[in-house]
């Protein structure tokens, strides 16, 4: 059940991201986050805290454990910062050490002047194939993890980090909208003839996106919906702030737009996460063009070409996708096969982002629809 643990919002939501999923009930967990909670004031103590818990339970040999607290202590650091790549290295050692849900293959997918990293689970005879990746800010590793709430479906599942993710993005490969690209450099790797997909949190855009363009996908799933990148600042920000800024930017005000974002990201954590992690991950130097970029990632324009089995979730109280896209989006896919939408409210304990809190619910759908 999602959790309050403390009153910053984004801290929030990020400890019940880590923690809940795998370690809700766990003892050991539940011991060492009342010495990591109270610790917890800013981007700083928030490294510390869980970087130091993260070594003890590494020593311990509690390898989940470890890996899930570096992830954590990670999170926050720019990509400049000399603890940044140890602590991503960390990581996903220790998430490798003590992962045993399904029997795994690994490769190295050529991709433009490098490689996408791709993990194989595999369910012995199954014949159909899955594709499986996040957004933003996720690794492969977390949805590897994640992926024991499918066991048993019949499908091999393929997770990956893409483009402006994980491994990939430490590699140069920046961010983009046009996620078929990814997807179907991945399909012809494998000989893959017709596969489903599921993207989560920003991947909830990107796999409509893929689906719009790349037809060997046949059944695709937005986990949860996200209809455009503005959609998760406009959210956070005044109404008339957001505006005034969208105004600005069609008028190319590039000046004033820094401007006002510099001053903004000093006082509010959670835009200065967004907009540092966005510009590390597209390659951009300035608010101003990462608005731009941003402006990319937009449902309106592919609704008419996704013709595929469609499953949109949505919660009530997600802090960065509005829920009232939901029924925008599901009366505007006009040519879909089907679509099939669900909202969780807060009675059910789905109603966070992603099911932050509750992710067996939003996983529970997925297999009935991949069934």
């Amino acid at each position: 059940m999602f959790k309050q643990y403390v009153s910053n919002e984004q801290f929030n939501l990020q400890i019940n991201r880590f923690i809940n999923d795998e370690f809700e009930d766990n003892p050991i967990v539940q011991k060492d986050l009342e010495t990591i909670i109270p610790q917890l004031n800013d981007t700083e103590s928030w490294y510390k805290a869980w970087f130091q818990k993260a070594q003890e339970r590494e020593n311990d040999e509690q390898w989940s454990i470890a890996s899930a607290y570096y992830q954590a202590s990670e999170f926050y650091l720019n990509s400049d910062d000399s603890r940044d790549q140890f602590a991503y290295d960390k990581y996903r050692e220790n998430f490798y050490k003590g992962y045993n849900d399904f029997e795994y293959e690994s490769y190295k997918v050529p991709y433009e002047n490098s490689y996408l990293p791709v993990v194989k689970l595999i369910t012995p005879g199954a014949t159909k194939s899955l594709l499986y990746f996040a957004g933003f800010d996720s690794y492969m590793e977390e949805m590897v993890k994640m992926a024991h709430f499918m066991k048993g479906l019949n499908y091999n599942i393929y997770v990956f980090d893409g483009p402006g993710q994980g491994t990939a993005l430490r590699n140069g490969i920046k961010l983009t909208h046009s996620w078929e690209k990814p997807i179907s450099i991945i399909l012809d790797y494998f000989d893959i003839k017709r596969a489903s997909a599921v993207g989560m949190s920003l991947g909830g855009y990107l796999v409509m996106r893929a689906a719009a363009f790349e037809k060997r996908l046949d059944k695709v799933v937005a986990f949860d919906i996200f209809y455009s990148f503005m959609d998760s600042l406009r959210i956070r920000l005044p109404y008339d702030k957001m505006t005034k800024i969208e105004r600005l930017l069609a008028t190319e005000q590039k000046e004033t737009i820094n401007t006002q974002f510099f001053a903004m990201m000093s006082q509010n954590l959670d835009l200065n996460w967004k907009i540092n992690k966005g510009l590390e991950n597209t390659g951009t130097k300035t608010p101003y063009d990462l608005l731009k970029e941003f402006q990319k990632y937009s449902m309106k324009p592919i609704f008419p070409l996704i013709n595929q089995d469609v499953l949109l979730l949505a919660g009530e109280n997600d802090q960065y996708v509005p829920s009232s896209r939901l029924p925008e989006i599901t009366t505007n896919l006009i040519n879909a096969s089907s679509v099939k939408s669900i909202m969780f409210d807060k009675s059910s304990g789905g109603d966070q982002h992603c099911q932050a809190g509750r992710r067996e619910l939003g996983f529970a759908e997925i297999k009935n629809f991949l069934q």
